[in-house]
């Protein structure tokens, strides 16, 4: 059972023969101690649960700063398109290995992506009137 210590959670560990040793060997190596080096392992291990709906908002962004960059239009919309597809599909509830909870977020997030996709392309068609409206203008 966990006791507290320090600030931190502390539990006690068997470790099969030789290991001990490894690890301590390991940390020096490493300048660290077996504690630092065994946390290191285990954060590895079990890194930390990925928020989707976080990394949802980061690939719009992420999209949206690609679809900036010229001459890369079409390659930028079909990627995006085939990411928003297999996304779709999860927050319409086809993928079983995804709770109620992460389908609703990710809703959410088509929602929001929809949203930001549509304000993108209608700035992109008022940059081109502006564009055109103002070369004719000249003329």
């Amino acid at each position: 059972m966990a006791k507290a210590g320090r600030g931190s959670d502390q539990f006690p560990l068997r470790l099969p023969s030789g290991l001990r040793d490894r690890i301590k060997r390991k940390a020096e190596g490493n300048g660290r101690s077996m504690n630092e080096e065994i946390v290191r392992a285990l954060e590895f291990a079990f890194p930390e649960p990925v928020s989707i709906s976080a990394r949802l908002e980061e690939l719009q962004v992420l999209f949206t700063a690609m679809g900036k960059v010229r001459g890369y239009d079409t390659a930028v919309d079909i990627l995006t398109e085939e990411i928003l597809s297999v996304i779709e599909a999860a927050a319409e509830g086809r993928d079983p290995s995804i709770d109620e909870a992460s389908i609703s977020d990710l809703q959410k997030a088509v929602k929001s992506w929809h949203r930001a996709r549509e304000k993108d392309l209608a700035d992109r068609r008022k940059a081109v009137d502006e564009k055109y409206n103002s070369a004719s203008e000249e003329s």
